[in-house]
């Protein structure tokens, strides 16, 4: 549960809180003066902090430079407070706090930051899950940055002092931080390089000079953001994770499209390339054939008496020797065959380079490997019948319609047979 620390000397605005913080079930604890409230965070665990300009015994100003020296100076604070002059605002801001609510906006605005607080970001946790790779010659800088990492429980980071022990190392990061001068080398030809080889990661340069045209130019070259040195841990962690929730989201859309792209090719129950797609290759490859004279066949099959599986079994049972058959399938052939399902109990396998003789071989021993594979129901004996056809310069479709005539010429010699 969170729990808000509320620093306020009003009863009315300590109530207004509280009717808050009671309709979104946080708990909440009231100090009147810096010391009180110094003394409720040691012994408590807080998620925000909510504080009047003015406080018992003097002003939230020295309470918050006090908290900022401690190692509670993460928590979130709020200050809500009747002085809404940009002064005001301005010296609050820049001691770090998250907002600033003139007393005049009321429960809203109180309500709406509770809300964004007690909000979980999905990016926090899966920052921790992604792998980090950091280029920095200084050792105090690569230091700091393994703070900062340590205090997001960020674990996975490997540091490098020089560009040649980055480039050299054997694994891909998700994150690069990059230092943009270097001792031996410039940053911008790093970016380049991790740019070219990984140019969906990303890369975030790091430097000590801040001049806008060197900026420019670093982002231009392919970097995805620039934090300077000396480094903020709140600045950091914000700029880190902007980038992070952009990579986290192409890879997310990346993902989909990949899945759409595979089920639009695929079948569903067999995994199977699909009626529509085997003849894009099958196209693709007798395009080959023709300009370079090379060969392939095809094996046209389907399964004997499947219907009456399903009549007999039902059609999970139908189902599970469609299965059974795929497995036998991809146990037999080569990476560069490819093999999908026609439709229903029919299959259709293109074994590229390979003539009629060989095409005759692989698939005798699909049938013979079916033939043996043993079932829950004891009586099943599940064959198959196929035809193989070589490609002879000819249309896909005549191809097709030969190794299918192959087929029911099989099923017509009594089944459980190739025909060539």
């Amino acid at each position: 549960m969170y729990t808000i620390l509320h620093l306020e000397t009003s009863k009315l605005y300590q109530k207004l809180v509280r009717e808050i913080c009671s309709e979104l079930n946080v708990n909440i604890i009231s100090a009147e003066s810096a010391e009180e409230a110094l003394a409720m965070i040691t012994g408590n665990e807080i998620s925000l902090i909510i504080t009047a300009m003015e406080i018992e015994g003097g002003n939230s100003q020295e309470f918050i430079k006090s908290l900022n020296k401690t190692e509670y100076h993460r928590i979130p604070i709020i200050v809500f407070t009747g002085n809404d002059s940009i002064e005001s605002r301005r010296m609050m801001y820049e001691l770090g706090i998250v907002d600033y609510i003139p007393k005049s906006q009321g429960r809203d605005a109180v309500k709406r930051d509770i809300l964004a607080v007690m909000k979980e970001d999905p990016v926090n946790e899966k920052m921790k899950e992604l792998s980090y790779a950091v280029l920095d010659d200084s050792k105090m800088d690569r230091n700091i940055i393994e703070r900062i990492f340590s205090m997001s429980q960020i674990r996975d980071i490997t540091f490098f002092g020089s560009e040649q022990e980055l480039l050299s190392f054997d694994k891909r990061f998700d994150v690069y931080l990059i230092d943009f001068v270097l001792k031996e080398t410039s940053g911008d030809k790093v970016i380049v390089n991790i740019k070219n080889r990984q140019p969906d990661c990303v890369i975030i340069a790091i430097s000590g000079i801040d001049n806008i045209k060197t900026i420019s130019r670093i982002l231009s070259l392919g970097a995805d953001d620039f934090i300077s040195k000396p480094f903020n841990y709140e600045l950091f962690i914000a700029r880190l994770k902007t980038n992070i929730r952009g990579y986290l989201l192409y890879r997310e859309v990346r993902s989909k499209t990949e899945k759409l792209e595979e089920m639009a090719i695929t079948d569903g129950l067999t995994g199977l390339f699909n009626r529509r797609h085997l003849f894009d290759r099958l196209a693709q490859e007798a395009e080959k054939s023709t300009r370079y004279g090379s060969t392939f066949s095809i094996i046209m099959f389907d399964l004997d008496h499947f219907k009456k599986f399903n009549d007999n079994y039902g059609h999970q049972f139908g189902d599970d020797i469609i299965l059974r058959t795929c497995a036998v399938i991809r146990s037999i052939l080569r990476t560069i065959d490819i093999a999908g399902r026609y439709g229903g109990e029919e299959f259709l396998i293109i074994l590229p380079e390979i003539n009629k003789e060989g095409a005759v071989i692989a698939a005798d021993r699909i049938r013979r490997k079916i033939e043996a594979a043993v079932f829950e129901i004891a009586d099943v004996r599940v064959t198959i019948s196929g035809g193989v056809a070589e490609f002879r310069d000819e249309s896909v479709n005549d191809l097709v319609k030969r190794a299918d005539a192959l087929l029911y010429s099989a099923k017509e010699k009594g089944r459980n047979r190739i025909e060539c």
